[in-house]
């Protein structure tokens, strides 16, 4: 099973697309928030919808829970949850709602961290970094012995990996 997880792109164009086609063979692609694109905009058609600060519209989703096969996950932008004050809010909705991992954007930093027992993810932005790293997303894969994280720059080459354990 293969998740893309892009957060930030702030009206940059044709990189969604371009995720796409890189990353074809993926069950899901997730859109956390502030892409500036209307709802129905060609560029976001993949994609499971998040709503940001940013973004206009009645038809985002604030929040969705994904659910394949034993993995359940909570998708936000992250500015309701003030993840920028801290993560525990945004891991205690996500654990009562049976998630094992919390995704989230809105900070333009890539994260991974584990708190009260749920691996909080953000993809980083793929537009506008807020710290010294590139611009990045995350590529999830999960089989039968590894879940793992694959951080990818704007050119789509690795830029960071880590295997995720719960």
């Amino acid at each position: 099973m293969k998740w893309v997880v892009v957060s930030d792109n702030h009206s940059m164009k044709n990189i969604l697309t371009d995720i796409v086609s890189i990353h074809d063979d993926a069950d899901v692609y997730m859109h956390l928030g502030d892409s500036e694109f209307d709802y129905s905009d060609v560029e976001l058609k993949d994609y499971i919808k998040i709503k940001g600060n940013c973004d206009y519209g009645k038809d985002f989703h604030d929040t969705y829970e994904l659910q394949q096969k034993d993995i359940n996950a909570f998708l936000t932008h992250g500015h309701m949850y003030q993840v920028g004050r801290g993560r525990e809010r945004l891991a205690s909705v996500a654990r009562d709602a049976d998630c094992q991992i919390a995704f989230y954007g809105h900070l333009h930093i890539k994260r991974v961290e584990v708190i009260n027992g749920v691996i909080c993810i953000n993809p980083g932005s793929i537009a506008q970094s807020r710290s010294e790293e590139e611009e990045t997303y995350a590529v999830l894969t999960f089989d039968e012995s590894d879940k793992m994280i694959t951080f990818y720059n704007q050119h789509h080459e690795i830029v960071g990996k880590e295997i995720l354990v719960f």
